[in-house]
């Protein structure tokens, strides 16, 4: 065949979009989406024939609908964790219960109060009902939430902050994932970052000797994406109070922000942010999607006058947050007040004994039909993480299966099961495939079953 005929065997745009497996994809990607994948495959396919005159143009309606489906793995959606990292950065971090979801269609699928007062019939402000909620769990006199932890950070640098110096201890000028660094945030706040101490000590009079007419504040960070241990030293938060006084604030960034007092947890747990605060900080920050367990915020508890400036700086009208953000808060909020933190999905995997555990497995063992997942599906102890920068050198004891599968290896299982509706992700650890169970609803065994059973011989018995 001469190239001008092959050529001319290319369909059009049109034609291609209008074949019933390249037009379904529309409604699932957005049809400008799609044309642009059509538009692509169209220009490789011609130059392709200009290599190779012979080539099967009619590959192009494979080739479209494999990249359709490649583009559909990059929408945001459900993926079941098998990694056993409860706050996975990664995988949004804290899980949001299904109820409080539906709930939300109810009460948010309209219109609502967002700047509302329904009790007077007047304009009202946002955020102010999960506001008082994290104040009083605080013990705080009051509360602001913004977009996320950075934002708590960069606001209350830039609020009292600016053109004076903040003094931080060496050990704490931590970075946090996505390069977040304490000193380049303070550097945009326009604050002049005091280092003092070493890297493992900082004593009480190492911050006593740094303070100067011109000092705003000493900024406390916590460790929480990692540990120092051996010879180290840092003043506590009720020391570091007693330093503060009418023009030098004690700011304290909490990360995690635990609001859980509960037996069951050892005594080196996070600290909670009512602790924190009556320790002496006048301001307290901490993120919403971590051990609080709800969504992406960022949570400042403290002064009365100290919130209230905040409330009113201008980057207010960038940091704010959504009205799905509030409800989110508001109803998680209300769970921690009321002692029913273990309705809430991090706190529920944490608190998993390995009763639980066995449970999830056996129904996923039964729910596998392959005559060799007994040959290929084998019960284990792992260790499962707190993630999202939380406890990182504590871990949980857990359980969990490891897959190996003839003719496949480790990378290949985790590549097919992550190609799966949904996804699925685990990890490799001594060299074989591993889902940590401690991360997986009960809802998510029959897909995961499904997925693995996919892959699973089933010749013979």
């Amino acid at each position: 065949m001469g190239a001008s005929d092959a050529y001319r065997n290319i369909p059009q745009v049109e034609r291609v979009l209008d074949r019933d497996d390249v037009r379904a994809w529309v409604p699932e990607l957005g049809r400008e989406i799609v044309l642009a994948i059509v538009r692509e495959e169209l220009a490789r396919c011609r130059a392709g024939l200009r290599d190779d005159p012979d080539l099967n143009v009619d590959g192009i309606y494979r080739a479209v609908a494999d990249r359709c489906e490649a583009k559909r793995r990059e929408k945001l959606q459900r993926v079941i964790n098998g990694t056993g990292v409860i706050l996975h950065t990664n995988l949004g971090r804290a899980p949001i219960p299904r109820e409080l979801l539906e709930r939300m269609a109810d009460e948010l699928s309209g219109y609502c109060n967002l700047e509302y007062y329904i009790p007077e019939k007047k304009r009202g402000k946002r955020g102010g009902y999960a506001e008082e909620l994290v104040a009083h769990l605080a013990g705080a006199q009051d509360a602001l939430i913004v977009n996320n932890n950075a934002s708590s950070v960069y606001l209350i640098l830039r609020q009292f902050g600016t053109g004076r110096e903040v003094i931080v201890s060496r050990g704490e000028l931590v970075q946090i994932g996505g390069g977040f660094r304490i000193p380049d945030i303070m550097r945009e706040s326009g604050a002049r970052l005091v280092e003092v101490g070493t890297t493992n000590i900082t004593t009480l009079d190492d911050y006593r000797g740094a303070i100067t007419p011109d000092t705003a504040m000493l900024f406390s960070a916590h460790r929480s994406n990692f540990k120092m241990k051996g010879f180290t030293d840092a003043p506590s938060i009720k020391e570091l109070s007693s330093l503060k006084n009418e023009r030098v604030l004690l700011v304290r960034d909490l990360g995690s922000g635990n609001l859980v007092f509960d037996d069951r947890l050892p005594s080196n747990f996070e600290p909670t942010v009512a602790y924190e605060m009556s320790q002496g900080a006048d301001l307290v920050c901490f993120s919403g999607d971590k051990l609080m367990g709800a969504c992406q915020a960022g949570i400042i508890v403290g002064r009365k006058d100290l919130v209230g400036a905040l409330k009113k700086n201008p980057l207010m009208r960038m940091l704010r947050v959504d009205k799905l953000t509030y409800f989110l808060l508001q109803e998680t909020l209300i769970r921690h007040m009321n002692g029913e933190h273990h309705m809430i999905p991090a706190w529920d995997f944490i608190f998993q004994d390995s009763h639980a555990l066995d449970k999830k497995i056996t129904r996923f063992m039964k729910l596998l039909a392959s005559p060799s997942k007994k040959d290929c599906v084998r019960k284990t102890a792992l260790q499962s993480a707190f993630g999202g920068g939380s406890l990182p050198t504590m871990v949980l004891r857990s359980e969990g299966v490891r897959i190996e599968v003839p003719g496949m290896a480790p990378v290949d299982i985790a590549d097919a099961l992550a190609a799966h509706t949904p996804p699925i992700v685990g990890y490799i650890d001594e060299n074989t495939f591993t889902l940590d169970f401690r991360t997986l609803f009960p809802d998510d065994l029959p897909a995961l079953a499904a997925a693995v059973d996919g892959i699973l011989p089933h010749e013979g018995a």
